[in-house]
């Protein structure tokens, strides 16, 4: 027991000192708004390169960048450990 609990310390220590930074996050999520395969997905890109709204989120051990248009999200990042995956979020 006291050993899962060291590597659950140790973790949560590694995930604080190597949670990726907002400008990791934001390169990221600008090469996802870039990679478009319809016109939709361009316009959408561009609008939200251009007037979206970006929030970067801290979670101690991981982090959370969301791009939004018209409060609508339209990439959501997550990150720890140095990693970011990014994904478009599927509009309904």
């Amino acid at each position: 027991m006291r050993l899962i609990i060291l590597l659950l310390i140790v973790g949560a220590i590694a995930g604080f000192f190597t949670r990726p930074e907002e400008a990791a996050m934001r390169a990221q999520a600008d090469t996802v708004l870039e990679d478009v395969s319809s016109p939709g997905e361009f316009i959408e890109g561009a609008g939200a390169q251009l007037l979206g709204n970006r929030t970067y989120n801290n979670f101690y051990v991981a982090s959370q960048y969301i791009v939004t248009l018209n409060n609508e999200p339209i990439v959501q990042c997550w990150g720890a450990f140095t990693h970011v995956k990014c994904d478009r979020v599927q509009q309904s």
